[in-house]
């Protein structure tokens, strides 16, 4: 049965020549390695045979993946890697569970009675601040930071572990300077500690590569697919509802033309008025918007087709009477089905062309 045989005489082949390539790989960075000594040298003092860097090597893996091994060091010990993984994952989730708690509401109650100025969040955050330093130097310690064959930096993870540490290290210094932080940006820097979890469990760093850095593209493709969608629902409103949507603030007007000087303005039960300058506006009845422009238009078709706020600009276009005349509730239905065929097409085919684009990826 000569069928039978032609898949499975070729299938060892790549399966061997990749081990031959990897083999002699390793044997040219060993030769590397004993020509140059120094090479290998964490933080170029730390020789594989010094004790310290040994006994930082038993609790860390290579920083180029768990299935690397350290050409002349120590392989990581299971129960202290085990120990020290574990220890690091619960500093996290306390860090987490402490900023849960201590909330900037409770910091202001907290710091209104109580006359210090070491809170014991301030503590936490200190500790929590410490014990990722030690995390840093041991695996720096271990493999290197830049220029060693494992080195700290060559491992995309343990950038974003630099990166991390860097804005903890911001947040929590800035805040035993100064009560509650220098500035918003430095207090919001606490926000990046949770991102520890996902460089801590296996299974969250594989997803967040896989659509974060490996379907970068997909993604960028499926945005450029989005606003091409966008482009031609921006022109189509741009050129229906262009310095249409504009009106008075005085309900009383009948448009442009006698939207000027002062009216009183009363809330609706009339119990007390006062007087306000009357002013010919586009609306903002959540945010401002208009098609006046092909930005404006493409602008607020972003912001609708996640089907938030699209109802006040229905609205508005819906009372559509004339160019320079006061809009008037449900004057112009026939324009809802602009929007209509906009959130049908692009919240329901277009967000969900858009997810399956990165899922077909993850598949």
């Amino acid at each position: 049965m000569p069928s039978l045989l032609i898949d499975d005489s070729s299938a060892p082949v790549p399966v061997a020549s990749e081990y031959n390539a990897l083999s002699e790989q390793r044997a040219q960075r060993a030769i590397t390695i004993a020509n140059h000594p120094s090479y290998d040298k964490s933080l170029w003092i730390f020789s594989q045979n010094n004790a310290i860097r040994r006994f930082c090597q038993q609790f860390v893996p290579p920083s180029n993946g768990d299935n690397e091994e350290r050409m002349f060091g120590r392989p990581p010990s299971p129960l202290p890697e085990f120990c020290f993984r574990a220890i690091m994952l619960l500093v996290v989730v306390a860090g987490i569970a402490v900023e849960a708690v201590a909330t900037p509401i409770y910091r202001s109650a907290y710091y209104a009675h109580h006359d210090t100025n070491r809170a014991w969040f301030d503590i936490a955050e200190a500790v929590f601040g410490f014990l990722l330093i030690i995390e840093f130097f041991v695996k720096i310690i271990a493999d290197g930071l830049i220029f060693a064959p494992n080195a700290y930096l060559l491992n995309i993870w343990n950038i974003v572990d630099g990166i991390i540490l860097v804005a903890v290290l911001v947040n929590v210094s800035t805040g035993l300077i100064v009560i509650g932080g220098i500035t918003r940006f430095t207090r919001a820097l606490k926000a990046f500690r949770a991102l520890r979890l996902i460089t801590l469990i296996g299974w969250m760093r594989e997803t967040f590569h896989s659509v974060i850095f490996a379907g970068a593209r997909r993604m960028l493709d499926a945005a450029v697919l989005a606003i091409l969608y966008m482009i031609p629902y921006a022109v189509w409103g741009l050129n229906i509802f262009s310095g249409m949507m504009y009106s008075c603030n005085d309900p009383g007007s009948t448009g442009k033309g006698d939207c000027e000087g002062i009216f009183i303005s009363a809330p609706v039960d009339d119990s007390f008025g006062f007087y306000a300058p009357r002013v010919w506006s586009n609306p903002t009845p959540s945010t401002h918007f208009s098609f006046d422009s092909f930005g404006d238009s493409l602008l607020i078709l972003f912001e609708i087709v996640s089907l938030e706020g699209w109802i006040d600009v229905l609205e508005v276009a819906l009372g559509i009477t004339g160019k320079d005349r006061q809009p008037k509730t449900n004057a112009s239905q026939i324009n809802a089905i602009f929007f209509l065929l906009y959130n049908l097409l692009g919240a329901v085919v277009i967000l969900t062309l858009f997810v399956s684009y990165v899922l077909r990826f993850e598949c």
